[in-house]
């Protein structure tokens, strides 16, 4: 499982096409960006397999909330530069996994933006998070999503 985390916070950028979308002008009310994307899954299945894609699936999902405890403990510690490192993080494990919400927010909370209101855009990360488990639930159903 420790070779499984190691892939998942790998940048496939480079190797795995997929059409960039600026996103920048949206914000999490608009119909424009999609809970989940499913050709991102497929792409993971056709790169490593079904069982890939349902490690990486189940990884991601375990990984992310405790990702985001960690965000809200340094944001407690005043340490935003630890914030937008988990950001940068769970983006790019976002884009992989086809949660562009996810990684819209991750992207916000990246920004050198100090009109962002750090706690509640956490916030909005858990409950995309929890948007995007239900749509992978019902999407890419499978015994092991935890």
């Amino acid at each position: 499982m420790q070779s499984v985390a190691r892939v998942l916070s790998i940048d496939y950028s480079s190797c795995v096409t997929r059409s960039p979308h600026d996103t920048s002008h949206m914000t999490m009310n608009t119909p424009e960006i999609a809970v989940g994307d499913p050709d991102a899954l497929r792409r993971l299945e056709r790169f490593g397999g079904l069982k890939l894609r349902e490690e990486l699936t189940t990884l991601f999902l375990k990984e992310a909330p405790a990702r985001i405890a960690t965000a809200r403990i340094a944001l407690a510690g005043g340490d935003i530069e630890a914030v937008r490192a988990m950001a940068h993080m769970l983006k790019s494990s976002a884009g992989q996994m086809g949660a562009p919400r996810v990684e819209h927010i991750c992207v916000r909370l990246e920004s050198a933006d100090p009109s962002l209101e750090i706690a509640p855009a956490l916030l909005e990360l858990d409950e995309e998070l929890a948007r995007y488990r239900a749509w992978l639930e019902n999407a890419f159903p499978s015994p092991d999503v935890p």
